[in-house]
């Protein structure tokens, strides 16, 4: 052998010794079977399928945070809509309640109820009778507060149709707080359920099942739907043929002139008017073939 074969073989051999030392201090000291042991494929695919998931985790974070981003305004709608579909059950709810309840209270001393067993017992065979176009169960019991003509607080009762129940202690809660007077607001059955007695006493009413004077056909009183202020300075007119008229109640003539000026007077500027229409009521004032200047009515 030849020394520059020698030669070649000697540095060959070298660097093969070298390049395997350098791959283990690279391997962290492992021989390639230890490597080979210690790397399976089993382990390189957990590792590959590991940073995959890794990969994929972040990017759906990344996805989720983005839509949840978009859609925040959505799901906030979608909460608050739940929330007043919740909200408007619990006031449906509460309002349906309140319907079932006895006492209706609007404000202190003005309320509403089914008629009491009392009160059945004081109106039955007198203004209230057995008929087909009410029922005491379309009727309600009214106490309400009122200024008298000495200036001091009463309380007052009546009775009326559902409908306009909350009609009426709304609009009596009025005329109490601006001291409008009402001489007095009684049951009618307290007159045993004579209207003409009833106005002659000045006294307020609302329901009682009877006919319009002078006709035979049904008042709106007797429905409740119907009211009479202050019905003494207030009266009922009708007027005949040869141009005289009849007033009632008896005693009120001098009150039948309303060009003239008097206390307790119902017109165009009075309160009660005013009150009354806002509510959707019509005044007997604005009749044309009679004039009942006390009545106050509503239809339906």
């Amino acid at each position: 052998m030849n020394i520059k074969l020698r030669n070649d073989l000697i540095l060959l051999g070298g660097i093969i010794i070298i390049s395997a030392f350098g791959a283990r201090y690279l391997a962290h000291g492992e021989t390639l079977e230890e490597y080979a042991q210690n790397n399976s494929s089993s382990d390189l695919s957990t590792n590959i399928e590991d940073e995959k998931s890794t990969i994929y985790a972040a990017t759906l974070k990344s996805t989720i945070t983005s839509f949840d981003d978009e859609s925040s305004t959505l799901t906030k709608k979608t909460d608050n809509a739940s929330l007043n579909v919740s909200i408007d059950s619990e006031l449906g709810e509460e309002q349906t309640n309140m319907h079932n309840l006895e006492k209706i209270v609007y404000m202190d001393g003005f309320y509403y109820e089914n008629i009491p067993n009392e009160i059945v017992s004081k109106i039955s065979d007198v203004s209230y009778k057995e008929n087909e176009n009410i029922s005491l169960s379309d009727l309600r019991y009214v106490v309400l507060k009122y200024i008298d003509f000495n200036g001091d607080e009463q309380i007052g009762e009546m009775i009326c149709n559902q409908l306009i129940a909350q009609d009426i202690v709304e609009i009596f809660y009025e005329l109490y707080k601006n001291n409008y007077q009402i001489e007095k607001i009684h049951l009618i059955d307290e007159y045993g359920a004579d209207d003409e007695l009833s106005m002659e006493d000045n006294n307020t009413s609302c329901f009682n099942y009877r006919v319009v004077q002078g006709t035979s056909r049904l008042s709106k009183h007797s429905l409740g739907l119907a009211i009479d202020i202050n019905p003494y300075y207030n009266p009922y007119i009708t007027y005949n043929s040869d141009g005289t008229c009849n007033v009632f109640p008896k005693g009120s003539e001098k009150y039948a002139d309303r060009a003239s000026s008097f206390p307790y007077k119902i017109d165009e500027s009075d309160l009660a008017y005013k009150l009354f229409k806002e509510h959707g009521f019509s005044w007997g004032g604005n009749w044309n073939s009679v004039k009942d200047y006390q009545h106050f009515e509503f239809s339906y």
